[in-house]
């Protein structure tokens, strides 16, 4: 009876010790989540905080871009980029560019997003078009572009002229007052998908109940829109927007290809292809460094002001 009460007793003893040293010789749950996202961490400070560093490093020296010598300058690169007619004439083209870019691709992708929610005929045709230009790579949209531009043998010039809104041929492409518009309306048309794809998927989630009881209160197509639709779609165009400001202001292969390297009188030279001058045509990895430092600062300002506004319009639709 002692015998078998003790060796029961051992028994559970030993059970009762076999989740605790499991647990001991494990990983805690913290443990694994570190362990998982260890790698993600290491690609992130090789490719995005090592870069940087470097960059806001070389901002305050001239460096030697065939040696690599540094020689400290200070604030000196950063005088120079503001100090620099051509320097600020890329900062405000940039600025144009990027709001150009983000309001007509919101507004646009916000429309064709409604017009497919609609339940129209050929709806899943069209969803499938409208996302084509957004899978065609830079290189391949700059050439098709640059043909139909093109002022002698281009198709956009002949259907102008065909329906009489111009009488003679445009120069869209080598003509400093229309460059930077026409590498607009390029850009819009290839990302304007984005947008399309991101609010449309919003569209699908938000519950029919709530339009009916709209409409059971009396309100129409106005009223459904501003009380249900517009609600439902802001944080997700706030979302959008944020990556498209930031991945606009960093745009250098449409501006680059449509432009020829930025076109005459540098009509189109943005930040980026002004930061390529700098460093290869200009040789100055210091002022290059200097511009994409305040590029970047600017950058995290605005991407700020999105994320509080992302997160107010998330508690006023919740």
């Amino acid at each position: 009876m002692t015998g078998s009460y003790v060796s029961s007793r051992d028994k559970a003893r030993t059970e009762g010790r076999g989740p605790e040293r499991a647990r001991r010789s494990g990983l805690s749950d913290r443990q694994l989540a570190a362990a998982m996202a260890a790698p993600a961490a290491v690609l992130i400070i090789v490719f995005a905080f090592y870069p940087f560093a470097m960059a806001a490093w070389n901002s305050f020296n001239d460096v030697d871009i065939n040696t690599g010598a540094a020689s400290w300058a200070g604030l000196g690169n950063y005088v120079a980029i503001f100090s620099t007619p051509e320097t600020v004439a890329s900062i405000g083209r940039s600025v144009v560019w990027t709001l150009a870019n983000l309001v007509l691709q919101v507004v646009l992708g916000v429309a064709v997003a409604l017009l497919l929610n609609a339940g129209l005929r050929f709806q899943g045709l069209a969803r499938g078009l409208v996302l084509f230009p957004y899978m065609v790579p830079a290189i391949v949209v700059a050439l098709i572009f640059r043909f139909m531009f093109n002022d002698v043998t281009g198709l956009i010039n002949y259907l102008l002229q065909t329906i009489g809104l111009i009488d003679a041929p445009v120069s869209w492409l080598s003509d400093p007052s229309t460059l930077l518009g026409t590498v607009i309306v390029v850009n819009v048309w290839k990302y304007t998908p984005f947008f399309v794809i991101i609010v449309l998927a919003r569209l699908q989630t938000v519950p029919s109940e709530l339009y009916e009881a709209v409409s059971v209160d009396g309100g129409g197509a106005r009223h459904r829109f501003s009380t249900v639709t517009l609600p439902a779609i802001v944080p997700v165009v706030l979302a959008g927007a944020l990556l498209r400001t930031i991945w606009t202001a960093y745009d250098f292969d449409l501006p680059f290809l449509l432009s020829n390297g930025g076109g005459p009188d540098r009509a189109a030279v943005t930040v980026p292809l002004e930061i390529r001058s700098l460093a290869f045509d200009a040789q100055s990895i210091g002022q290059a460094s200097a511009l994409a430092v305040c590029t970047a600062i600017l950058l995290t300002g605005a991407a700020y002001f999105y994320l509080r506004s992302y997160r107010r319009a998330e508690r006023a639709h919740g």
